[in-house]
């Protein structure tokens, strides 16, 4: 599985209450998640206070990422586009997908923090679980291998 994949995935099984919005209810999935883990009212507190100290910030690096791939993106359809113009491009969308990895890595030991062993225990478990289900979805995909598999 891709590093961005299973990066995202990781903050989705874990730390899924930081993708609420402040004052909007909860999805179904982040509700089955804090329920899966038993969390307190406490800890769902403390992980929403994670989620917005952290929302600008991951905001900003979500945008210098897709900026920088949209730029990488154009240049790639331009014939004219020397290599080195590339290479920079693409060393510039790699660095801000991994700011985006070290922030998300970030929350992710934020959260932990505020799990028991337990719950970090079966966290892991679920996330082992969601792997197996993205492995068995491999090839099922749009696009050219998708439609070949």
């Amino acid at each position: 599985m891709p590093a961005l994949l299973r990066s995202a995935l990781i903050l989705l099984l874990v730390a899924g209450p930081l993708a609420a919005q402040p004052g909007r209810p909860q999805s179904p999935r982040v509700e089955r998640l804090a329920r899966a883990l038993n969390l307190t009212d406490a800890q769902k507190t403390a992980i929403r206070g994670i989620r917005d100290k952290h929302q600008p910030e991951m905001a900003q690096r979500r945008e210098a990422a897709r900026q920088a791939q949209v730029a990488l993106q154009a240049a790639l359809r331009d014939a004219a586009t020397p290599e080195a113009q590339l290479r920079a491009l693409h060393d510039k969308a790699s660095a801000a997908r991994f700011d985006m990895m070290l922030a998300r890595r970030a929350i992710h030991q934020e959260v932990q923090a505020v799990l028991t062993p337990e719950q970090r225990e079966k966290a892991a478990e679920l996330r082992g679980m969601a792997r197996e289900r993205m492995r068995g979805h491999r090839g099922q995909g749009r696009g050219p291998l998708g439609m070949m598999g």
